[in-house]
């Protein structure tokens, strides 16, 4: 693989979790995150946003100074892929050449969804969630800790943070689940950062769930939990 393949795979990231690649392409990708650990870790930094974006509690408008700068870069791209001029609109553009556009605005609407989601978290305060406090297994991961942010009644899902999980080899990843009864509902991968951190979006209904827990699974996520938890957030 070249730097240019790289830069190119790199650019797809934000297409790739927001589901806008084709099959053949999404293939492709995911080939390429097996062998590439820094496009990985990419991944999974972005992932909380992009699963957070539908389920936004609030739509708010953006300023105009914000929407034209990023409307600014997309077209720019779009000349500069293309190597013609923006004669036509950006939604003839769009419609015209997909591929052209899709990395800058997937790059745009989660740069939006970063924004968005630390902007509302700010300004609702606790009123309209609440935060649990993580239980680890500390003969696994000792220095581990965590918490788990509940939107509203849990309707809406959570966001988990973890702080202090050693960072996983070869095909391993974290898991999210949601506890219903004795029932296990798988909740999306996750991998952490150099300093052990990271976060995962719970986007699963949690009105009456008992808990939600992570497991060490094998890439790209499994239907039943393999080991007892190593996080346990009581619900």
């Amino acid at each position: 693989m070249t730097a240019r393949d790289h830069i190119s795979y790199r650019e797809e990231i934000g297409a790739y979790l927001l589901g806008a690649l084709t099959d053949v392409e999404r293939r492709e990708f995911e080939e390429h995150l097996e062998s590439c650990a820094e496009c990985r870790e990419e991944a999974e930094r972005l992932r909380p946003a992009a699963e957070s974006l539908p389920r936004s509690v609030e739509q708010v408008e953006p300023p105009p100074s914000l929407k034209a700068s990023i409307m600014e870069v997309v077209e720019r791209e779009a000349r500069e892929r293309s190597g013609k001029p923006a004669r036509r609109s950006l939604r003839e553009w769009f419609a015209a050449k997909p591929a052209i556009l899709r990395p800058a605005l997937a790059a745009a609407a989660l740069a939006l969804g970063l924004v968005a989601g630390f902007g509302v978290a700010q300004i609702a305060g606790d009123d309209d969630g609440r935060t649990v406090v993580a239980t680890v297994d500390e003969t696994r991961v000792p220095d581990a800790t965590g918490t788990l942010r509940v939107e509203g009644d849990g309707e809406d899902g959570a966001i988990l943070r973890l702080q202090g999980l050693p960072r996983l080899g070869g095909r391993e990843v974290y898991q999210a689940w949601v506890q219903r009864g004795d029932r296990f509902v798988p909740q999306p991968t996750f991998e952490v950062g150099r300093d052990g951190d990271g976060a995962v979006a719970v986007p699963d209904d949690l009105s009456g769930a008992r808990a939600v827990l992570v497991t060490r699974e094998q890439r790209p996520g499994a239907t039943a939990p393999s080991e007892p938890p190593i996080i346990n957030v009581p619900l």
